[in-house]
């Protein structure tokens, strides 16, 4: 199955366009790519994910690690990365790391450094791409159209809060002079290369009066991704831009399910409504005759329901961190 036919399906979705393409490693690899457009409620928080990435810069394999490095003989990384960049390493290798997403600031020579947490199963076979920034998304001088402030003041603008591990750094756009631009709504400094990563979603607090579509243009991943689910209700983005559902997701390997087909014992995922106006939620269950996704207020089956951009998972279950992996659609394979 080609990208036609991919895009045939997206365009049935009436989401999302793709065109044949090319991303950029140490050879050629083909892909598809195009745009994505995402509905920006007015006057609500959305929830939105980033579905179409960047090119890959590299691919490869890595040699070696330490708990703060990874290394590939074969590659110089100051050639081929651009200082001040933050790029998103890509674990492709099939070992128990496959999937995970690495942010990467730091390089010298053939060694990633700077890293945390790294694991002996990390060292395999990779690729790399840059980060999307805000400037990327919504444009440097904000061509998306959020609402912006004339004076510098972030209660007036529209407000995007973006995923830090310990809450969300909030940005805004201003068109007061000398505090012109995309600003860090804390402390007022540039955030126009302020780096997203698709495996985070993020909150668009939308203030003006009418609905904004948001296009978002990038390449289609077609490898499996990790999120992480680390807190106890985790915003994250889900990565395919078309035809994963609730059922294909590979999500029910990983959250904790319900023997008892009791919502209150599992965890939750939730997916927000095309308006903005609440959210779905949806939980595992393992009980003969109910068993897989159920909506959590109907009981009905949830496993053809397509995965919004964003989503969040509450972990009503263990609480524990853990990886959730997601696995791309099984026509991504040709791509």
């Amino acid at each position: 199955m080609k990208a036609t036919t991919l895009k045939k399906a997206a365009l049935a979705a009436g989401s999302l366009s793709l065109l044949s393409g090319s991303a950029f490693s140490q050879s050629a690899v083909s892909g598809a790519g195009g745009y994505e457009t995402l509905t920006i409620n007015a006057g609500k928080f959305n929830v939105i994910g980033l579905r179409l990435h960047e090119p890959q810069v590299v691919s490869g394999t890595f040699d070696s690690q330490t708990a703060t490095s990874l290394s590939d003989a074969d590659v110089n990384f100051s050639d081929v990365l651009s200082a001040g960049k933050r790029y998103l390493v890509e674990i492709t290798g099939g070992t128990s790391s496959e999937g995970t997403v690495i942010e990467v600031d730091g390089w010298s020579n053939s060694d990633l450094t700077g890293l945390s947490d790294i694991v002996a199963d990390d060292a395999t076979d990779y690729t790399i791409r840059a980060a999307k920034t805000i400037g990327d998304v919504f444009g440097a001088d904000n061509s998306a159209g959020l609402t912006g402030s004339a004076n510098a003041d972030p209660s007036e603008a529209s407000v995007i809060y973006v995923p830090n591990g310990a809450g969300f750094t909030q940005v805004f756009y201003s068109t007061l002079a000398g505090f012109d631009g995309w600003l860090d709504a804390a402390t007022f400094a540039d955030a126009t290369d302020l780096p997203l990563n698709y495996v985070d979603g993020i909150i668009v607090n939308e203030k003006g009066a009418a609905n904004i579509s948001l296009v978002v243009t990038g390449m289609v991943k077609t490898t499996s991704t990790n999120l992480p689910v680390g807190q106890a209700f985790t915003y994250l983005g889900t990565a395919y831009p078309v035809g994963s559902t609730l059922g294909n997701s590979g999500l029910a390997s990983s959250v904790s399910g319900s023997a008892n087909a009791d919502p209150s014992e599992a965890d939750t995922v939730y997916l927000p409504k095309a308006d903005a106006s609440g959210f779905e939620q949806y939980f595992y269950s393992t009980l003969a005759g109910f068993d897989g996704w159920l909506n959590s207020a109907t009981f009905g089956s949830g496993a053809d329901v397509e995965l919004t951009s964003g989503i969040i998972i509450s972990q009503n279950g263990t609480g524990a961190a853990f990886n959730a992996p997601v696995t791309p659609p099984a026509f991504y394979a040709d791509l």
